[in-house]
């Protein structure tokens, strides 16, 4: 089939956010033999006029948007974080391409209505959407579309290619990556555990004053690293976590993520650590740093169940079946998030 692909792809930032979720889903449809024409709405609204103004070039994306979708006559028009593109656009296309599918991703927790409001008045002109959150905050959506689904972050074994649960010696013992300047209970968290993990050595990039890393300089980092802390700005959300899962578990640190509602569905205790507050996370971080076989095997758990179970050629796979009301090849894991 051939896909049209919006979403950011950052182009702009020059390769140092490569292993975004957007390229990872072109991998995946690429991989499953599918041509894939990727079109960053932001690059072009910016180029478009002499300005550099996403706002301003809105209306011209719009239209360049209408001419891809001319040229290529796709089958299937991929969306991402692409609040730009306009909901006419969309019922536009549809009359230019008359067999065409439409599908939504999106990867974050949503705020019914709120932020993300411009994903709910798109769901009516969209065949499916695909969220890393699911519960409560999915219904609204499900109200409106019932083709609205739970998406697993996905895993690319081209990034995600690293195997640290085969490593003996690290530089880092425990690696947090995650902004904490507009998230107090966060920052409050990490300087508890930070001020508590006495000779281990904790390495943090994005908080508490230590700058954030990307592109090579951060999977350099990861492969340094014995063992990975997931802590979401939420971790109440069904089944929800940032991308921040797939970069630990995948390259095969051992993770520790707080106890979140459905998770264990996708991970199994056997696979990564689950903790409930700072004190006990604080006493799994001791164990398993000093107790190397158990490390080992569960990280090595955690990184096949992920790179089998949520790669991205399987994800991909299962937008393109719910989309195109296809049966189901197989029993994914997550279907009734």
């Amino acid at each position: 089939m051939h896909i049209l692909h919006v979403a950011n792809f950052s182009t702009q930032k020059y390769g140092s956010v490569f292993y975004a979720t957007d390229r990872k889903l072109s991998n995946g449809f690429i991989r499953n033999g599918h041509f894939v024409y990727e079109f960053s709405d932001r690059d072009i609204a910016r180029q478009e006029n002499i300005f550099g103004s996403k706002k301003l070039g809105r209306n011209k994306l719009n239209a360049c948007l209408l001419k891809a979708l001319e040229n290529l006559q796709p089958d299937l028009l991929l969306l991402g974080h692409t609040d730009l593109i306009f909901e006419k656009t969309l019922d536009e296309a549809r009359r230019r391409v008359p067999n065409l599918r439409i599908a939504q991703w999106f990867v974050d927790w949503l705020i019914e209505k709120g932020t993300d409001k411009y994903l709910y008045k798109r769901l009516p002109h969209v065949d499916a959407f695909f969220c890393t959150s699911a519960g409560d905050q999915l219904m609204p959506f499900r109200a409106v579309n019932n083709k609205s689904y739970y998406l697993p972050n996905p895993i690319d074994p081209s990034i995600e290619s690293l195997k640290n649960d085969q490593k003996d010696s690290f530089d880092i013992d425990l690696l947090y990556c995650g902004t904490d300047q507009k998230d107090s209970i966060r920052r409050k968290f990490i300087s508890k555990i930070k001020s508590q993990l006495g000779d281990i050595r904790l390495k943090l990039h994005g908080s508490q004053g230590d700058s954030p890393v990307y592109g090579a300089k951060y999977i350099e980092v990861l492969s340094k690293s014995k063992m990975g802390l997931n802590l979401s700005r939420k971790n109440d959300i069904p089944y929800y976590s940032s991308d921040r899962i797939a970069q630990l578990i995948g390259n095969g640190l051992l993770v520790f993520m707080p106890e979140t509602p459905g998770f264990r569905d996708l991970f199994s205790e056997q696979e990564l650590i689950y903790f409930n507050d700072s004190d006990d996370l604080i006493d799994k971080i001791i164990y398993y740093n000093d107790n190397d076989v158990r490390r080992k095997e569960i990280a090595r758990q955690g990184r096949e169940k992920a790179h089998t179970s949520y790669n991205t050629s399987r994800v991909a796979q299962f937008i393109m079946e719910t989309t195109l009301d296809l049966p189901l090849s197989e029993n994914y894991e997550w279907i009734n998030a």
